[in-house]
């Protein structure tokens, strides 16, 4: 009987968060962010409690064998639409990361504009010196180089 409710816990956990991940996209869809913070927090919650599961799963792999084959056939179609989910949700996701990035991007160069700014004339924007070089000063470096002396 133990094998069956880790098989339940599992199914279950994997239900509720692909409701979670399918209510995520389709806000991120229609653009309207209205209670984004508590789904993010119940995401969260939820995907803790499927790894849980999982790995209750992964730890008996005898409870797979426990079930008979329709329940098997029940659990691969469901996984497969768990991943069709949550592939959909990551594909959401990055497009409206890479959008975002776009417009910060936009406003970011629209200022420098704005503003006269360059790269040539901005050290701000410069990339950082590495190793040695960013704890002392050009000067310093070059002669501690410079073998020739």
């Amino acid at each position: 009987m133990e094998h069956r409710k880790i098989t339940e816990a599992f199914v279950e956990s994997m239900s509720q968060l692909m409701e979670i991940l399918q209510m995520e996209t389709d806000i991120l869809n229609t653009q309207i962010y209205e209670g984004i913070d508590t789904l993010q927090a119940r995401k969260v919650q939820l995907t803790k409690c499927y790894l849980e599961a999982q790995n209750k799963m992964q730890a008996a792999p005898d409870v797979i064998t426990c079930l008979n084959d329709t329940e098997r056939a029940d659990l691969r179609v469901l996984y497969k639409k768990f991943r069709n989910t949550l592939s959909e949700n990551m594909l959401t996701l990055r497009g409206s990361y890479d959008a975002t990035d776009r417009v910060v991007n936009l406003v970011i160069e629209a200022v420098k504009k704005q503003r006269g700014i360059t790269k040539k004339n901005i050290e701000a924007f410069a990339a950082r010196p590495q190793g040695y070089a960013a704890y002392s000063t050009p000067e310093s470096a070059n002669a501690a180089l410079n073998t020739q002396t």
